[in-house]
């Protein structure tokens, strides 16, 4: 059912800083979004989350494997939001692991009392959706258009 992991996602105070980090391991910038509002910011539980989303792409590896940063505005600890897995503090934010099948993924997920956090999201050429794992870690599903 679970193919591998996809991406880890960080929330950092000084993205720059953690960019140049991870390009010590082999990391490339690969896309820069911002965040005003919108979809992402609804899918991830904070509809008014303001942030620069950087991906981060390990080179060479297969399957593709990505670091995703959050900077917050404001940082995380100026206005903590309220999220039921306080996805706005800094370090870990959520681990997403890749699917063939997201629809029967959920199903199962659900079936067995797992709790869904997000509806699906279309977002740069994958399906993603948010739940809630134990001690309420943030983990995501992810099926890519590939």
């Amino acid at each position: 059912m679970i193919l591998n992991p996809d991406h880890v996602t960080i929330a950092v105070a000084d993205a720059e800083a953690a960019i140049g980090f991870f390009a010590l391991l082999g990391f490339r910038k690969d896309h820069v979004a911002a965040i005003d509002g919108g979809i992402p910011a609804q899918y991830m539980g904070m509809p008014r989350m303001k942030a620069q989303h950087i991906t981060l792409v390990l080179e060479g590896s297969k399957p593709r494997f990505e670091i995703q940063l959050l900077e917050f505005d404001p940082l995380s600890g100026t206005d903590p939001g309220a999220h039921p897995t306080n996805l706005r503090k800094l370090g870990f934010n959520h681990l997403a692991f890749r699917v063939d099948d997201i629809e029967a993924t959920t199903a199962h997920l659900v079936a067995h009392g797992v709790v869904m956090l997000s509806d699906e999201m279309d977002y740069i050429g994958r399906k993603l959706r948010l739940f809630e794992g134990p001690e309420g870690i943030t983990f995501e599903l992810v099926q890519r258009e590939e």
